[in-house]
């Protein structure tokens, strides 16, 4: 096994020079952001790469950007902007509050939207957040740029739908405009804990009716996911303590949760339903 100091880690100074140093097999690298992640991986015991290409500090993609109708939120940006940024706050309530909750203060200094989604961890804190605004994340390479749609981003446990030759570069997200966003995180402890369930939600109720509804999980399943049987149990309906009984029951017999070290099936089962109903109460 190969300890950290005997990789070769290229610091390219801008987005392009990062593009085409991926391009090539013979330069292309494990790509590495903050490196609050991977650095922790390599250091117990997950074999090292040969090389890596950092990506941190890219001004290119280390702003966001307000547009009409959404945010476009550059993959370096930190935990510790979106917390402080204050049209994180005003637009995408639900991701601001995620990333208060990612590890201490040191780590959201560091860490990045990117990198956190990236690694597709089922228990990254961002990703249920991402998810409810039906937004895309935007890959580039040497031939150009694509978008994906963040419910088909991640394909399986640590896995996600980019190419070798690939960074991320932004994520684009809609704006909630008069939906209400939650977040809420169950772990082990108040603070710098692993998440045992989290769940995050946009809700739209007008004229006394639940106009739009999305609803994301996560740490059940080998990648976050959409509620999508609650959601169509919702779409259309009164926000009535009887919907809200039946929502939390469907929840928990919907999903399908896993079983680890942080908690049992059954635990994060309940706890599902429990969050959803947290989320639909006092709209």
């Amino acid at each position: 096994m190969k300890t950290t100091e005997h990789i070769d880690i290229r610091c390219p100074r801008t987005l392009a020079e990062a593009l085409r140093l991926q391009a090539d097999e013979r330069t292309r690298g494990t790509l590495l952001a903050g490196g609050t992640d991977l650095m922790v991986q390599w250091a117990s015991g997950v074999p090292t790469p040969v090389r890596a290409t950092s990506v941190w500090n890219l001004p290119e993609i280390s702003a966001i950007e307000v547009c009409a109708d959404c945010l476009e939120i550059g993959a370096g940006v930190t935990h510790a902007f979106l917390v402080d940024c204050t049209q994180v706050h005003r637009h995408l309530p639900a991701l601001a509050a995620a990333a208060a909750t990612v590890g201490a203060a040191q780590i959201q200094a560091r860490g990045t939207l990117g990198g956190n989604a990236a690694n597709a961890s089922p228990a990254g804190d961002t990703a249920p957040a991402l998810l409810v605004t039906g937004g895309s994340v935007v890959l580039a390479s040497v031939s150009g740029t694509r978008e994906v749609p963040l419910d088909r981003f991640w394909t399986a446990y640590r896995r996600i739908d980019a190419r070798p030759d690939e960074i991320i570069v932004a994520f684009r997200l809609p704006k909630k405009g008069k939906a209400q966003e939650r977040f809420r995180k169950i772990g082990t402890r108040r603070a710098q804990a692993i998440s045992k369930v989290m769940a995050a939600s946009r809700i739209l109720v007008e004229k006394g009716r639940i106009q739009s509804v999305a609803i994301a999980l996560g740490s059940i399943a080998p990648t976050p996911v959409r509620l999508s049987e609650v959601e169509a149990l919702l779409a259309g309906q009164k926000p009535t303590p009887a919907l809200i009984d039946e929502a939390e029951k469907l929840a928990q017999a919907s999903v399908r949760p896993i079983a680890d070290i942080r908690s049992t099936a059954e635990y994060r089962r309940w706890a599902s339903g429990r969050l959803v109903r947290a989320a639909l109460e006092n709209l």
